[in-house]
């Protein structure tokens, strides 16, 4: 018997990385930022923090780099 689950991760995990972008973001409540990650359906994700910020909030918007002076 072949083991196929280990072969569909792999797939899932290439799609999920073609879809997803490091960024950087802040919190909408109490501004503080975080290295995360962009999904292809548009939410933001702080790398390493599953319940969203150290204040409670879940939302994150992206730091436009343009906006900073950041060289590119």
């Amino acid at each position: 018997m072949s083991n196929h689950a280990g072969r569909n991760s792999a797939t899932d995990s290439d799609a999920e990385a073609e879809t997803t972008r490091k960024v950087a973001a802040i919190c909408t409540t109490c501004g503080k930022a975080y290295a995360s990650e962009q999904r292809g359906d548009g939410t933001v994700r702080p790398i390493g923090q599953r319940t969203g910020c150290e204040c409670g909030e879940t939302s994150f918007e992206i730091v436009d780099s343009t906006e900073t002076g950041f060289d590119d």
